[in-house]
C-alpha cells in the first residue's frame, strides 16, 4: 500500500437508520444502525486502534481513507489472479482442497479460527487460492529438493525448537490507592484475572482480564523475564512500580523448552521457505504488481473515490520519476 496521506474527504458519515428493506447491523436503544450506513462509515473512517508489541492498544491516523486503502488492496488481488493465469499457476480447485487440508494438519483449529473471525469457507477458500497463486507466481521455475530440506533442518536445529513460554497475568494501575482493594479481593480468594478485569486501567489488559500479551519467556521485556524465572506457577508477585503505573503479576503456568517433531508437514512448510527465498531473489512480484497497476484500465465506480484514485495514480508515477527507478507495491492480503 502507498504511504499516501490524500486528504479527501472531511469528515464521516454519522447517519444511522436503516431504510426499508437495509439489514441491521445493531439496535441502539430502539435506533437501528443499517449495514449501509456501516459499509458507508468505514469506507471514510480516518483513524484505527492497534496493538503494540507490548499489549497496549493505540488510535492511529489513516494514510488516506480506509475505503480507498481497501480498494487498492482488492485491484491488486484482481491484478494477482491475473497474472497467475497469464503464466498458467493459478490454483484449481483440487490445489485449494489440498491446501486446506495442509493448513488444518498445521493447526486443527484453522478453519474454526477464521469462522470465528467472520470468514466463510467460501472466503477463507477465496484466500487461499490468493496464497497459493501468489507462492506460485514467485517461485516459478524453483526446484527445492529433499536433500535441500534435511541440510536446512540439520544446519538450523534452533528453527526447530519450541521456546519455554509462560502464561502470565498482569494487573495495571494507576493509583496507589486501588493496591489496597486488589490486594484484599486476591487474598478473599477471587480469581486473578477477574480481579484484574475490574480494576486494571490498561484497555488491553482489561479487555483480556488480565492476560499478558507475550508468551514466549524470552520475548518478555528483560526486568519481567528476571521477575518469571524467580517465581513459581500459581504464585503472585509483590508490587512493582513502572513509571506512574503499579503492577501485579501471577504465573499460572510454565511450559518449558522443547523440540518440534520433524513430520511431513514441518518438512513442507521448510520446502515452501526455501522455495520462497529463492524465488524472491529473482522475482520481484511487487514490482511486477506495481507494473501491471500502471498500465491496467481501472475504472472507478463510487463517486467519491474517483480522485482519490486519480490522485493514488499520479503520486505513483511521481515516485517512479523522482526515484528514477520501478518502486515496490504491496499486494495485501484483505
Amino acid at each position: 500500500m502507498l504511504p499516501l496521506a490524500l486528504g479527501l474527504i472531511a469528515g464521516c458519515n454519522q447517519g444511522g437508520g436503516a431504510a426499508s428493506g437495509d439489514t441491521s447491523v445493531a439496535v441502539v436503544n430502539g435506533a437501528e444502525v443499517s449495514e449501509k450506513a456501516y459499509h458507508s462509515y468505514l469506507e471514510r473512517k480516518r483513524t484505527v486502534q492497534v496493538a503494540t508489541p507490548d499489549g497496549q492498544v493505540v488510535t492511529l491516523q489513516v494514510a488516506g481513507l480506509l475505503g480507498l486503502q481497501g480498494l487498492q488492496d482488492m485491484v491488486n488481488r484482481e491484478l494477482l489472479i491475473q497474472i497467475a493465469k497469464d503464466q498458467n499457476v493459478m490454483p484449481d480447485d483440487a490445489a485449494i482442497k489440498k491446501e486446506l487440508d495442509y493448513q488444518t494438519k498445521r493447526d486443527p483449529q484453522f478453519v474454526k479460527r477464521l469462522n470465528t473471525a467472520g470468514l466463510s469457507l467460501d472466503q477463507i477458500k477465496r484466500d487461499l487460492s490468493l496464497d497459493l497463486a501468489r507462492f506460485n507466481i514467485v517461485t516459478k521455475g524453483i526446484t527445492v529438493t529433499p536433500k535441500d530440506v534435511d541440510d536446512f533442518i540439520k544446519t538450523n536445529p534452533k528453527a526447530f525448537e519450541t521456546p519455554a513460554a509462560v502464561d502470565l497475568y498482569w494487573i495495571v494501575l494507576n493509583d496507589p490507592k486501588n493496591k489496597a482493594a486488589v490486594d484484599a479481593d486476591l487474598k478473599a480468594g477471587q480469581q486473578f484475572p477477574v480481579v484484574a478485569g475490574r480494576y486494571s486501567v490498561d484497555p488491553a489488559a482489561k479487555a483480556s482480564s488480565g492476560q499478558y500479551p507475550r508468551r514466549q519467556e524470552n520475548q518478555l521485556p528483560p526486568k519481567l523475564q528476571e521477575l518469571v524465572k524467580k517465581m513459581k506457577p500459581g504464585t503472585t508477585s509483590q508490587w512493582l512500580q513502572d513509571g506512574n503505573n503499579s503492577l501485579k503479576f501471577f504465573l499460572q503456568s510454565r511450559t518449558p523448552a522443547g523440540k518440534i517433531k520433524i513430520d511431513d508437514t514441518i518438512r513442507e512448510a521448510v520446502r515452501r521457505q526455501l522455495s520462497e527465498q529463492r524465488g524472491n531473489q529473482g522475482n520481484d512480484l511487487n514490482k511486477t504488481l506495481r507494473d501491471r497497476l500502471k498500465t491496467a484500465k481501472v475504472e472507478v465506480k463510487i463517486p467519491y473515490m474517483k480522485e482519490g484514485w486519480k490522485s493514488l495514480m499520479e503520486a505513483l508515477k511521481q515516485q517512479d520519476a523522482s526515484s528514477g527507478a520501478p518502486g515496490t507495491g504491496t499486494a495485501t492480503r484483505g
